[in-house]
C-alpha cells in the first residue's frame, strides 16, 4: 500500500511537471511568435525581405524558390513582390502591379527609392550575393496615409486652407481623393506643425495627440506606434520645413494584417501580461483539476471508510450503499472502482472487521439466549434434587415419625446422590472457565494413549446404563505417547462417548479408535451409525449452554459437555472435527500434533 501510494503521488506530480513544462514551452514559443509579429508591425519590409532572402533558393530551371508561407505575409500585407538580377530585369515577379517597371535604369530604381520621382508606391530593397550572382529584392506597398501627407505637403498653403474649411464646414472641404481616402476609411485626422513642432492648424486628431513635439517624441511616436496606439506618417515642405502628420488609430493601420490566433498584442509589455497571465491561468487550472482529481482519488474514498466506521459504531455492519443499494467501493460486476483501488487493504480491512464485528454480534446474542436457556434449565435441574434433598431432610428432622435405620440408610443414599449430581453440574461449570487457563488447570504426564481411550471405553461399556449400546473400541497397532492430564482427558473422553450414546437410539454402535497419522501426529475418532445431526445442531455442539434435543430424552444436563470436551481438547494441543448428517450418523475426530514416541506393537 505504501509502495501504491508513493507511485501514485509520483505520476501525479511528474503529470504537473510535465503539463508546467509544456505550457512554459508553449508561452516561450507564443511570446516568440508575438514578438515576430511586433516586429513585422514595427518594420514589415526589413523583417519580411530578410527571411525571404534567408530561405531564398534558386530551383534547377534557374526560377527562384521562395517559401509561400512568406508569401502569404506579402499578400496580407496588401505589397508584392520582385527579384531582379544585376541588369536590373524582373526574374520573378509576385502580385505586382501594371503600373511597376519590369526593368529599372540604375538611376530611375535610386530615384523612386529617395522618392525623386514620382512613384505610387513605397519601396523597400535588399540586396545579397546568392550562389555567385547579386539578387535585389524589391518589396513595394501601396500606403494611403504615406501618400495622403505627401499630397498634403506638396499642396503647402492650400492643404492649410482645407483644413480652416473642414473645421468651418464640418468637413465639408474638397479634399484630394487620397486624402479623403485616408480620412474615411482609417479614420485618419490632420495635423499641421511649425518647423520647431508647434502646431499651427489641425482636423480630427485622435484624443491624446499633443500640440507640441519634441525631436524625441515625433521620432519615438514615428518609431513605436503602438505605445501610443496611434499610426503616424509625416511629410515636410521642401521650402518652409512646416511638418505635415497624419494621424490614423493603430489597429486601422496598413502596416500588417496579419489575424493570427490568440489576442492581439501592440507591445511588450502587453505581450508578457498576456504571456505570464495566461500561464498563470494554465498552471492555476492544472493545479486545480489535480486538487480535484486527488479529492475524488483520496478524500472520497477516505470519507467513505470514515462514514462506514461510524455505521460499525452504531452496529451496522454493512458497507454503506448508494442510491440503488450497491455498496459505494463495488462496481456492478462486484470489482473495486478505480478511486477504491488504493485502497484495497483498508477496504478488506475494514470489510473484515465488520463480518467479524458482525458474527460476534450473532454469537453473542446467540450466547446469550443459549445462556437464558441453560440459567433455566439449570435451575430446574438443581431444583429438583434439591427439593428431594430438603424433602428427605424434613422427613428426617419431624419427630411425628421414628424411622428405622434401613430407612434412614436409604434417605441418605438419596440425598448423596442428589447432592453428587448438583457438585458435577457446578464443577463442569467451574471446569469450564478454569480451561480458559489451560498451562495452570492442567497436570500433563507422557501416557499411552491406548491405554487411557481404552479406560474410558471400558469405563463406560461396563456400565449398566449403557449396556444397550455396542461400544467397539480399536487401538492402535503402535504405541502412541503423549503429555496429558489423565483426569481432564478421561473427562473428555467420557463426554464425548456419553453424549454421543445419550442422543442416539439404544442398539447404536460407536466405535472408539486410535489412529496413526502420516505426518507423525495421531487422532482419536468417535464414529457411530446413529441418527446424525441437523446442520444448526452441527454448528452449535461445542457452543456453551447449548443441550441438543434431536433424541426424545430429557435435555436435562448443563449443556457444558461437549464445550467442555472441545476446551480440553485444545488445551492438549488438538484440533476437533465434526462430519454429521440426518440418518446418516456422526464422526468426531480428536487430531495432536508430534507424539512424544512410538514403539511397534
Amino acid at each position: 500500500m505504501r509502495r501504491r501510494f508513493v507511485l501514485m503521488f509520483i505520476r501525479q506530480w511528474l503529470t504537473v511537471g510535465a503539463i508546467t513544462a509544456v505550457c512554459i514551452v508553449m508561452m516561450l514559443l507564443w511570446i516568440a511568435e508575438k514578438m515576430s509579429e511586433l516586429d513585422l508591425k514595427r518594420n514589415f519590409s526589413r523583417v519580411a525581405l530578410e527571411s525571404i532572402m534567408d530561405n531564398y533558393s534558386i530551383r534547377e530551371d534557374g526560377s527562384p524558390n521562395i517559401s509561400p508561407r512568406l508569401l502569404k505575409q506579402v499578400k496580407d500585407n496588401g505589397g508584392w513582390l520582385q527579384v531582379l538580377n544585376e541588369e536590373g530585369k524582373a526574374i520573378y515577379a509576385f502580385l505586382t502591379p501594371s503600373d511597376v517597371p519590369v526593368k529599372y535604369e540604375p538611376g530611375q530604381l535610386v530615384n523612386y527609392f529617395n522618392r525623386q520621382e514620382p512613384f505610387p508606391y513605397r519601396l523597400y530593397i535588399l540586396i545579397r550575393p546568392i550562389e555567385g550572382e547579386t539578387v535585389t529584392l524589391l518589396y513595394g506597398v501601396k500606403e494611403p496615409l504615406d501618400t495622403a501627407a505627401a499630397i498634403l505637403a506638396l499642396g503647402g498653403s492650400h492643404s492649410e486652407r482645407l483644413i480652416k474649411e473642414a473645421e468651418q464646414a464640418s468637413g465639408a472641404a474638397a479634399w484630394p481623393k487620397e486624402v479623403s481616402y485616408a480620412l474615411e476609411e482609417y479614420g485618419a485626422g490632420i495635423q499641421l506643425l511649425t518647423s520647431q513642432g508647434t502646431e499651427l492648424a489641425s482636423y480630427r486628431l485622435p484624443p491624446g495627440v499633443p500640440r507640441q513635439y519634441s525631436p524625441q517624441e515625433l521620432v519615438l511616436r514615428l518609431q513605436y506606434p503602438e505605445r501610443y496606439g496611434v499610426r503616424l506618417e509625416m511629410r515636410t515642405e521642401e521650402e518652409s520645413g512646416r511638418i505635415w502628420l497624419i494621424h490614423a488609430p493603430y489597429h486601422a493601420a496598413p502596416g500588417i494584417r496579419l489575424t493570427p490566433a490568440g489576442p492581439i498584442v501592440n507591445s511588450e509589455s502587453q505581450l508578457m501580461v498576456y504571456g505570464f497571465g495566461s500561464l498563470v491561468v494554465i498552471l492555476l487550472l492544472a493545479c486545480g483539476g489535480l486538487a480535484l482529481w486527488q479529492g475524488n482519488k483520496i478524500g472520497l474514498p477516505m470519507l467513505h471508510v470514515m462514514r462506514w466506521l461510524q455505521h460499525l459504531a452504531q452496529r451496522h455492519y454493512k458497507e454503506p450503499t448508494d442510491r440503488r443499494g450497491r455498496p459505494r467501493s463495488k462496481k456492478r460486476s462486484g470489482r473495486l472502482k478505480s478511486r477504491y483501488k488504493a485502497y484495497t487493504e483498508v477496504l478488506y480491512s475494514v470489510q473484515e472487521l465488520s463480518q467479524q464485528l458482525e458474527r460476534h454480534e450473532l454469537e453473542r446474542e446467540q450466547s446469550d439466549r443459549m445462556r437464558e436457556e441453560w440459567i433455566a434449565g439449570l435451575s430446574h435441574d438443581l431444583k429438583t434434587p434439591l427439593a428431594s434433598i430438603y424433602g428427605y431432610a424434613q422427613l428426617l428432622h419431624s419427630r411425628q415419625y421414628d424411622w428405622e435405620s434401613e430407612e434412614i440408610a436409604e434417605f441418605a443414599a438419596i440425598m448423596v446422590e442428589k447432592a453428587e449430581y448438583m457438585d458435577g453440574l457446578v464443577q463442569d461449570l467451574n471446569l469450564l472457565y478454569r480451561l480458559k487457563h489451560a498451562a495452570e488447570a492442567l497436570n500433563l504426564e507422557c501416557r499411552s494413549m491406548n491405554e487411557v481411550v481404552g479406560d474410558a471405553v471400558t469405563r463406560i461399556s461396563e456400565d449398566p446404563t449403557w449396556s444397550r449400546y455396542e461400544c467397539q473400541w480399536i487401538p492402535s497397532p503402535e504405541e502412541v505417547y503423549y503429555s496429558v492430564d489423565t483426569t481432564a482427558f478421561r473427562r473428555m473422553m467420557d463426554n464425548i462417548i456419553i453424549n454421543a450414546l445419550l442422543h442416539n437410539p439404544e442398539g447404536t454402535r460407536l466405535r472408539i479408535q486410535v489412529k496413526l497419522e502420516p505426518e507423525s501426529g495421531f487422532s482419536i475418532c468417535f464414529e457411530d451409525n446413529g441418527t446424525g445431526m441437523n446442520e444448526a445442531t452441527r454448528n452449535n455442539l461445542f457452543q456453551r449452554y447449548y443441550r441438543g434435543t434431536d433424541t426424545d430424552r430429557s435435555s436435562s444436563g448443563s449443556g457444558l459437555g461437549m464445550a467442555i470436551a472441545k476446551e480440553i481438547a485444545e488445551a492438549h494441543g488438538g484440533t476437533v472435527e465434526v462430519r454429521s448428517a440426518v440418518g446418516l450418523g456422526t464422526a468426531i475426530a480428536i487430531s495432536f500434533g508430534e507424539t512424544k514416541g512410538r514403539t511397534s506393537g
